[in-house]
């Protein structure tokens, strides 16, 4: 089979490791992470987090937030019981944990850029979806504020796949929700977990560090790395 000039040789959109991933017009979708990505959630989360831990009387260190970062509800209650001490029955925790977010949550602040994101990729009629980690409440109840979530009406949350990210399956299901092929997606992602799954899915990911992870580190994963959502854009504006 012969090889389009757009494409790489695993399929996807051509690009460039220091120019970014392409022009936004190579790609059929984008698909956006929320926690962390698009809304600054993940410091909330941790918080709830750790105050849940001191009311049973244990201790979560701040080195923990690197730990849990992307990770799904049973991902994280693993590393809370194994590593932490945590003793809870998976009913009582994910109650609790929720209940905490979901106060927590409307408050969040979206990423400098998100909106315009959103919005911009709405105006180039690409098509266009969330997927998250987190269940559907609390992605109801982040993204409520925010106007530009009007943009995202396909919602893919830990509720409608069998395994959260680093599975591809909520990137996979999101591309098929949307009639388009996964190397025709691009994905905007903050995490390791979140970044390995759109790679195993086979879209072009694009991993934003906000200057909390290592840019090298993240290369390793991903070659579009950037410091934030207006670096990331810069790389696919039209023109």
């Amino acid at each position: 089979m012969s090889q389009s000039r757009d494409d790489d040789p695993a399929g996807g959109p051509a690009g460039d490791a220091a120019r970014g991933p392409g022009a936004l017009s190579r790609f059929d979708a984008v698909l956006f992470d929320m926690d962390g990505t698009l809304v600054d959630t993940e410091h909330l989360w941790f918080g709830a987090g750790r105050d849940l831990m001191a009311e049973l009387g244990l201790d979560l260190p701040d080195a923990a937030l690197d730990e849990l970062h992307g990770l799904d509800l049973d991902a994280a209650l693993v590393l809370l019981t194994d590593r932490y001490g945590l003793r809870l029955s998976r009913e009582d925790y994910v109650a609790r944990y929720l209940d905490a977010v979901e106060a927590r949550v409307p408050g969040a602040a979206a990423r400098d850029g998100a909106g315009e994101w959103v919005a911009r990729v709405a105006d180039a009629g690409l098509e266009r979806a969330l997927v998250s980690n987190s269940p559907r409440r609390i992605v109801e109840a982040t993204l409520a504020p925010h106007g530009w979530a009007e943009h995202l009406g396909l919602r893919v949350t830990i509720e409608d796949v069998a395994a959260g990210k680093p599975s591809p399956a909520s990137y996979l299901l999101a591309a098929e929700r949307l009639g388009v092929s996964p190397d025709r997606c691009l994905v905007l992602e903050d995490s390791l977990v979140g970044a390995r799954a759109a790679v195993a899915a086979g879209a072009a990911c694009v991993w934003v560090t906000f200057g909390e992870v290592d840019a090298a580190a993240a290369r390793r994963v991903t070659p579009w790395v950037a410091s934030d959502l207006r670096e990331a854009w810069a790389w696919v504006a039209p023109g």
